[in-house]
């Protein structure tokens, strides 16, 4: 049996384009792109492969969505609903390869409740006070990092060079923010870079509700992680605030955490 007609999509830069300022970075982390053609999904696509698009020698309509890596877990890849879809209604002769960039907008329905990039002169991080899981106040404090260091403009920075094993580092959204509860749909978007593993968690009043623990990357890195679960948690309350926790391994003398582009967003 002849093998149906069909062109090929060459991805070739992907981003995404924030259309204002209250979206903040364009720092991106799509692993995948997910696949639809005329309304039926086809495969979810590592960036850069070859897309395969079967035509029939007919016109098709095209979706694509971009994948992330859920919690940074390569085994719970999903399509990022933050993101807007890309819609492709085209003819294109069978056999033909089509090398094109692929930009993604957010969402129009994505609620932003809480960014900071530590690039202007008020910030909406602190150093967590008597919430840190019953062990009182954190030990350290965080600040703006060298520009050499940071990832876009300013970044924040946890620095416990010389402290004592066990050490605490924590810090927090400055605010309580109202968030969803019963809505899958609730993430955290941070670049970070460390070299220890640091915990990521929602505070409700004097309790805090780990959601993951963010391993230690060399390098500036992305991750998305979901927030709903720790929120549904009891006790749970739609006044909820973010925290950011390291603590002190006696084995790594100069241990450092950077944050920045911290997002809230729900749907």
């Amino acid at each position: 049996m002849a093998a149906e007609a069909a062109f090929f999509i060459k991805p070739e830069a992907i981003t995404v384009t924030p259309t204002s300022t209250t979206q903040g970075s364009g720092s991106h982390k799509i692993t995948d792109l997910w696949l639809y053609v005329n309304g039926k999904f086809q495969g979810a696509y590592p960036t850069g492969n070859l897309m395969p698009i079967i035509t029939k020698n007919e016109n098709v309509k095209i979706n694509i969505l971009a994948g992330i890596k859920n919690n940074g877990i390569s085994d719970t890849r999903i399509s990022w609903p933050f993101y807007d879809l890309i819609n492709i209604d085209t003819l294109v002769e069978s056999g033909k390869t089509i090398n094109r960039s692929i930009t993604f907008k957010y969402n129009p329905n994505t609620k932003f409740e809480w960014m900071e990039n530590f690039d202007g002169s008020g910030f909406t991080l602190v150093k967590s006070i008597g919430t840190v899981s019953g062990n009182g106040n954190s030990d350290a404090n965080w600040s703006i990092s060298p520009t050499s260091e940071a990832f876009e403009g300013k970044s924040a920075v946890i620095d416990m060079s010389g402290m004592f094993t066990g050490a605490i580092a924590q810090v927090e959204s400055a605010a309580t923010h109202t968030l969803p509860l019963a809505n899958a749909n609730v993430y955290l978007e941070i670049n970070y870079k460390c070299n220890e593993r640091f915990e990521v968690g929602v505070i409700s009043g004097s309790t805090t509700k780990s959601t993951v623990f963010v391993t230690p990357s060399e390098n500036w890195n992305k991750i998305y992680i979901h927030l709903a679960d720790a929120l549904n948690r009891e006790p749970n309350s739609t006044a909820q605030k973010i925290y950011f926790k390291m603590v002190k391994n006696g084995d790594i003398p100069n241990q450092k955490m950077y944050l920045d582009n911290i997002k809230v967003v729900y749907l």
